[in-house]
């Protein structure tokens, strides 16, 4: 079965779903491709047909051997071009998801190659993902995290663009430490090195941090994962 764009890009969703807890369904397939239930299904069943997926018992969707390590190596190549376009050609780190898409299907495995030779000391992309077969650190999700604490952030769970800008205006950006001061609703106020921010809960969904000091205040009534923020809105799916 050749790798088309389409196979890849349902690849790669699958994979963000299995490392950032989302449940792997056909709906949320759907609401992260932004195609229809019949269009999903047609692609689910070439996937299973080639073993790339299965299907459990809840008709959940879970790689197989051979299409773990397929999409493992897909994502790395994202993730590599990601750390290479910020590098090399200066693009922003809240830009570059979208250009590495569009990048990623014309390199050649020699050029790939060629790129983690220059770039042989990252291990992550500038969001915080690793690469290849670097460590991703355990975390905790920002908006379940106490006011009073500081934390460092590790990951920008959700690379979509506009929700990519939201976050590099608050000042958040992976290995930076922050504050988070007070819950004011449905907001987190933080310190940040741009200063004071507020962050949309459904936003802090989003980021996965370490803890470096606890603090005892309030803490947001939100789950552990919510593939409802993740996959929020129109906009925010990856």
């Amino acid at each position: 079965m050749a790798l088309t764009e389409a196979i890849q890009e349902y690849l790669e969703k699958l994979f963000w779903f299995e490392e950032a807890g989302i449940e792997p369904t056909q709906a949320n397939l759907a609401r992260a491709m932004g195609v229809s239930q019949p269009s999903v299904t047609e692609m689910v069943r070439r996937l299973v047909d080639e073993g790339l997926i299965d299907r459990d018992e809840r008709k959940r969707l879970r790689f197989t051997e051979r299409g773990q390590e397929v999409a493992a190596q897909i994502v790395s190549r994202h993730r590599l071009i990601e750390a290479f376009l910020v590098e090399v050609f200066g693009i922003p780190w809240d830009e570059v998801h979208e250009e590495a898409h569009t990048f990623e299907h014309a390199i050649s495995p020699n050029l790939e190659q060629r790129m983690y030779a220059l770039l042989k000391d990252a291990t992550a992309c500038p969001h915080g993902h690793p690469i290849g077969h670097a460590i991703r650190e355990p975390g905790e999700v920002l908006a379940r995290v106490p006011t009073g604490s500081s934390v460092r952030v590790l990951r920008l769970e959700n690379e979509d663009p506009d929700l990519l800008r939201v976050l590099k205006r608050a000042g958040i950006e992976p290995g930076d430490t922050i504050t988070i001061t007070e819950l004011a609703g449905d907001e987190l106020v933080l310190q940040t090195r741009v200063g004071e921010a507020r962050l949309s809960l459904d936003a802090a969904m989003s980021v996965s941090v370490a803890v470096t000091e606890r603090g005892d205040g309030e803490r947001a009534d939100v789950p552990d994962v919510d593939s409802t923020a993740l996959l929020a809105s129109s906009h925010w799916g990856r």
